[in-house]
This record gives structure tokens, C-alpha cells and sequence, in this order.
């Protein structure tokens, strides 16, 4: 899937002039790869912002650059919330590119009915793949995965046709897991049934009524 990204050249850098970008509704950005020099960009950020919503990976560029790049990092604030700055990676329509691609569960697990609950462990792969067919997800299927089963990356079911799986494939994705016990009560616990407790060095009290 493949996005356009209206992108312009930007000739001030820094702190100050990436902030000014930012106000104006512009995110800062670098193009670089194909052993061509490095451009500094503006990508607004309303599409950015639909870009990364659709899942695209590969954009298209339009402006004061053309042809295909890969979104190859994102640099987000503290919460999460705002792209600071994007890397763009040039790339050619038939070259096999490297990208994350996010996964996710498809169908019902039996585990879950057994009492089983599903516990992510890793929720992305790495292929290789042309931009033409870089995928926005992958599944793995959970008609068969029962309490105690681990699911790992060689269960992807869908890979693009030619695309080739570069994470282990014997890296976990995720687990059925039985739930975990809930811990008895406190008093249960400890085994008491509601006396009071002895003081450590304080007498029992026939032996102070003897005294007496």
C-alpha cells in the first residue's frame, strides 16, 4: 500500500527551525539511500499523520522530490503521541526492501476455551519483500493452538508471494497460557484463626496468677 507524501526542501535547520516547521503544521525529515545525497525535508503532517494510520510503509513522493521511499524511522515525543521526525529511505519499484511489519491473531483459539488465555510475546516480524507488495499486516491463525501451545513466527499465513521471512522463525509470538492463581487470602495464608498473638517475653497468665 503506498501513500504520496507532498514533501519541500527545507534550507533552515536546528532546534529552532524544526520547531517552526512544527507549528506550521510541518514535520522535519531526511531522504537518503541510493548512495545520493542526503535531503532535508518538510512532510505535512496531516498526511504523515494518514500515512501512518493506513499502515503504509512505502510512500510516494511528490514536490521537491519524486519517486518511492520507505519509511525507515520515526522519531516520536515522550507520550507517544507526535511524529518529531521521520528518515526516508529511497527506494527503486523492483528492489527487495527490509521492513517490520506488525502481526496479528486471526480467528479462535481452543486454548481459550480450555481455560487458556493468550499472552502476547512479540507482535512484529521482519520480511524482505518488493515495495510493490509490502503487505500493511500479517496473521497467524489460532484455529489450533490449544492451552499450553506457543505460536511462533514460521505460523505467519500470509507472506506476500516472494517475500521471505527474516526473523527467526522460531522467535515467539505468542503463548496459551493457563491463568495465574489468585492468592489466598492473608489470614488464610498465614494460617491464623483469629487469636491474638503471644507476645514475644510476656508470661502466660497462670504462671502470673502463681506469682501472686
Amino acid at each position: 500500500m503506498s501513500e504520496t507524501l507532498n514533501v519541500k526542501k527545507r534550507e533552515k535547520l536546528g532546534t529552532r527551525a524544526s520547531d517552526r516547521l512544527r507549528s506550521e503544521g510541518l514535520c522535519p525529515a531526511v531522504l537518503y539511500g541510493h548512495n545520493e545525497p542526503s535531503v532535508s525535508l518538510a512532510v505535512p503532517y496531516e498526511e504523515l499523520s494518514t500515512t501512518l494510520r493506513h499502515g503504509a510503509k512505502i510512500v510516494q513522493l511528490a514536490g521537491d522530490e519524486k519517486g518511492q521511499a520507505l519509511l525507515q524511522d520515526l522519531q516520536w515525543d515522550t507520550f507517544g503521541r507526535y511524529v518529531l521526525h521521520a528518515d526516508l529511505l529511497r527506494v527503486a519499484a523492483g528492489e527487495r526492501v527490509h521492513v517490520e511489519i506488525p502481526v496479528e491473531a486471526k480467528g479462535q483459539a481452543p486454548g481459550e476455551d480450555e481455560g487458556g488465555m493468550m499472552t502476547w510475546v512479540n507482535h512484529s516480524v521482519e520480511i524482505e519483500v518488493t515495495p510493490a507488495n509490502v503487505p500493511e499486516k500479517l496473521h497467524i491463525d489460532l484455529a489450533n493452538v490449544h492451552l499450553g501451545d506457543t505460536v511462533t513466527a514460521s505460523a505467519v499465513i500470509d507472506l506476500p508471494e516472494g517475500a521471505k521471512l527474516l526473523t527467526d522463525a522460531d522467535r515467539v509470538l505468542l503463548n496459551c497460557v493457563a491463568p495465574l492463581a489468585e492468592e489466598p487470602e492473608e489470614e488464610e495464608a498465614l494460617g491464623t484463626t483469629g487469636a491474638e498473638p503471644e507476645l514475644v517475653g510476656q508470661k502466660p497468665e497462670d504462671e502470673e496468677s502463681s506469682e501472686e
